[in-house]
């Protein structure tokens, strides 16, 4: 719903509760195992080619409306590369490795430098990786992204993969202080099972000095409906690492409530308020 976004969803959103908007999911363009080649280091906006070369190629009342976003309860604006089945972190890696073990001088570099012009109002890149895992470029690719005054959010699932996660943190702490503002876990789909607490913990037997407090949120996603993000939410509201919630996605909610989509939106903002606030004792 947000290639175009109409103006009445970013004016619901700002009246959502919901503090955060998560444009999803952006890719790189590639050049192999894809039917129609494309320029390695383009920048997608899932199916729609956003940046070419350095040039913005998208929708031109796009950026404008994507600039418009923040207000009301709406504070930031963030843009998640990578998502399930697809191959942006290698491809990643391919540029990296291509470039000689840097992406001075890529396209990649180029059209990213070129998005930060075009989309002011995002300031934090999140990384969901779900392929690849190769720390070297990842890291790397954090940096060069970090060195344009992009904040990093990463958005792990899988258990099997905390050590990536957790290196790659140790390493943007070193040379990054700060640099990565939270974590997104997904407690749905391949992450069902999920615990804030056990990934705070595995960051801070690697970092002993690493305040994982408020680093967390805690992911879930329409299919649990409302009621259901508010109970899974109650599972995590006595953690201390657990900031607040995301929802996966926005496209659910408006199907879910066609008629009236900022009720829809509401609801899950309050699933996650709600769910999170631990009762006073008697």
């Amino acid at each position: 719903c947000f290639y175009p976004a109409p103006g009445d969803t970013i004016s619901q959103i700002q009246e959502s509760g919901f503090t955060t908007l998560i444009l999803s999911l952006f890719h790189i363009g590639r050049n192999y195992d894809i039917k129609n080649p494309q320029i390695m280091g383009d920048i997608y906006f899932n199916d729609t080619k956003i940046i070419s070369q350095g040039t913005y190629a998208g929708d031109p009342g796009w950026p404008a409306l994507i600039n418009s976003v923040i207000g009301g309860t709406v504070t930031q604006v963030c843009a998640s590369i990578g998502g399930g089945g697809v191959q942006d972190y290698e491809t990643i890696q391919k540029i990296y490795e291509d470039g000689g073990n840097s992406f001075s001088g890529t396209n990649l570099e180029t059209c990213f430098a070129a998005f930060r012009k075009t989309f002011p109002s995002i300031n934090i890149i999140d990384m969901d990786c779900e392929e690849t895992y190769d720390q070297e470029s990842f890291v790397a690719f954090c940096q060069m992204l970090i060195g344009m005054g992009f904040g990093i959010t990463f958005c792990p699932y899988d258990t099997f993969e905390q050590s990536f996660w957790v290196g790659s943190l140790e390493a943007l702490n070193t040379s990054n202080p700060g640099a990565v503002k939270w974590w997104n876990l997904q407690c749905y789909d391949g992450g069902s099972g999920n615990d804030p607490q056990n990934w705070a913990d595995a960051i801070t037997a690697t970092i002993s000095n690493f305040n994982t407090d408020d680093f967390i949120l805690a992911g879930d996603w329409t299919n649990a409906e409302a009621y259901g993000v508010k109970q899974l939410m109650k599972t995590f509201s006595e953690e201390s690492s657990v900031a607040g919630g995301f929802i996966w996605t926005l496209d659910d909610i408006i199907k879910q409530y066609p008629h009236d989509p900022l009720t829809g939106m509401k609801a899950y903002a309050n699933a996650i308020s709600t769910g999170l606030t631990v009762a006073n004792p008697a």
